[in-house]
């Protein structure tokens, strides 16, 4: 008797927990002709886009120490959390400077590895996206590039499902972050209805 295993393709493509979410969100398509230097720039604004994913990244590292900080030290760890909402209020000024949404305008399915829609653009299939998306509340902003690996079309809709191929980590991680809280609120709800 053989043990069914789902193939590598289909163990990839689920690495990442998935969630339905509102966010905002500005899909580009990248000519082939111009894949390189979609790449390209992309690297160059990776200090610049998402710096304040990268701060939080670093923040959320040193959580211990910032709690054993916080016992032994209360006045230096309140002015430490001053200081860091100092330099959010900045990164989100940099951010800010940016064709981001700032405002929920999409539903989509989204993980760490890629995100799915219902689009009126309709995309070909394997060809290069340019990524926006922001997530709500906490003005969270993401650039990426990704591949198209769904494209169906009904009607005038299409769905289209975006694999990521350029994020940065620390934009991953945001990602994770932003799932597992939203998960995390929306079990509470569920459990205090009941």
């Amino acid at each position: 008797m053989t043990e069914d295993k789902p193939s590598t393709a289909e163990q990839e493509r689920r690495r990442f927990f998935r969630i339905d979410d509102e966010v905002g969100l500005v899909l580009t398509p990248v000519a082939a002709s111009e894949e390189e230097a979609a790449i390209a720039t992309h690297q160059g604004n990776i200090n610049r886009v998402g710096l304040l994913n990268e701060l939080r990244g670093m923040r959320y590292e040193h959580l211990p120490q910032q709690r054993s900080l916080e016992s032994k030290f209360p006045t230096v760890a309140s002015y430490i959390r001053i200081l860091e909402r100092q330099l959010d209020i900045l990164a989100r000024a940099i951010d800010g400077q940016d064709d981001f949404p700032n405002e929920p305008n999409t539903t989509a399915n989204i993980s760490a590895q890629g995100l799915s829609l219902i689009t009126d653009t309709v995309f070909t299939m394997d060809s290069m996206v340019s990524v926006k998306l922001a997530l709500f509340p906490d003005h969270c902003r993401i650039e990426a590039l990704g591949r198209v690996v769904r494209g169906e079309t009904t009607s005038s809709k299409a769905d289209v499902a975006i694999e990521f191929t350029h994020l940065r980590e620390a934009d991953r991680e945001a990602l994770i972050r932003h799932i597992y809280l939203l998960q995390r609120q929306r079990l509470q709800a569920r459990y205090e209805d009941d």
